[in-house]
């Protein structure tokens, strides 16, 4: 093979290898030459780094991005974050996994663990792998119940689902999360068996919160649900709401608004969310940025599990 045209020669093989799934043979036929010098040229390709082969594995763990991780506990001062991409996979599933597999790692070495709502809660309840962690965790609900935010298509909830994967029994609490009264929220807080499981939801020392940004997903939901009259959607807008957690809205500052939305939850209180030990914020897609920001900015998430696209976003706005 003449030296000039060597490299030349290497890089047709390749691409007719490669690119257009042509044969050994029948590279050898196009290029005149004999079928076992292909074979050195292909091998001579991936040596010289003029091919590069690439595996990748959608079941394989999420890839996490350092830099960004670094910049997010820097611009937010969090404890911990997970910046996480998978090849050819959405960043919902990625973060799902790369969610499940932190708790999984922390669910062994706390004795209760706290669990909201939303749709990457769901999903990466669904990825985590059953386990027989000693001493097995109490699981309780940081919200009330509504079946369309916290239950999975089998009819199970996100709690039971949780506490099962974890060989443990849930606390329940038989109420919804969202009320159309600050009346009825205050009954039912002082009913002993609901105030008894609000109170030691406060307690727990891990929880596992989705994040929500207002006009996405599941915030819209919640927002119906308390039946607002106009003026007092009126006076909910004027707080400029950006994102929720556990059902309590934040403005772009982090700022927690207060009524009428605040008083119509069924859940942990944002001062009780500020006082647990461990808050695993999980988020996917760049669309939830603004609530993610504010929710960050409150101070109400300590380790941070997010996908790519999002974590650019927030910190384009940060």
């Amino acid at each position: 093979m003449p030296a000039p045209r060597e490299t030349a020669v290497v890089v047709r093989a390749a691409r007719l290898y490669y690119e257009q799934g042509a044969s050994q043979t029948e590279i050898a036929k196009e290029l005149g030459l004999s079928r076992s010098n292909v074979s050195r040229i292909l091998t001579q390709a991936r040596e010289r780094g003029i091919v590069e082969i690439t595996i990748h594995d959608p079941d394989g763990p999420p890839v996490r991005d350092e830099a960004l991780e670094a910049a997010l506990r820097a611009a937010f001062s969090l404890k911990g974050a997970h910046v996480v991409s998978a090849p050819r996979t959405p960043g919902m599933d990625a973060v799902a996994r790369e969610g499940a597999a932190l708790l999984g790692e922390r669910a062994g070495s706390v004795r209760s663990l706290g669990v909201s709502w939303g749709r990457t809660v769901q999903a990466v309840v669904a990825e985590l792998e059953t386990q027989h962690p000693r001493p097995t965790p109490q699981v309780l609900p940081l919200v009330g119940g509504h079946s369309s935010l916290d239950q999975f298509d089998s009819g199970d909830s996100v709690l039971k689902v949780l506490a099962s994967r974890l060989g443990a029994r849930p606390r329940t609490l038989y109420a919804p999360a969202v009320l159309e009264s600050a009346t009825a929220v205050a009954t039912l807080r002082g009913e002993s068996s609901i105030g008894a499981v609000l109170a030691a939801a406060a307690q727990v020392e891990l929880a596992l919160v989705g994040i929500g940004s207002m006009g996405r997903h599941s915030s819209p939901h919640v927002l119906g649900l308390m039946h607002l009259s106009p003026a007092e959607r009126e006076v909910f807008e004027a707080q400029r709401p950006v994102g929720d957690v556990c059902g309590r809205f934040v403005d772009a500052d982090g700022l927690p608004l207060g009524a009428p939305t605040d008083q119509r939850v069924l859940a942990v209180t944002f001062s009780e969310l500020l006082r647990i030990p461990e808050v695993v914020g999980v988020a996917a897609g760049a669309e939830k940025a603004p609530g993610v920001t504010g929710v960050l900015r409150s101070g109400a998430i300590d380790t941070l599990v997010v996908d790519v696209d999002l974590a650019r976003a927030v910190l384009s706005g940060a």
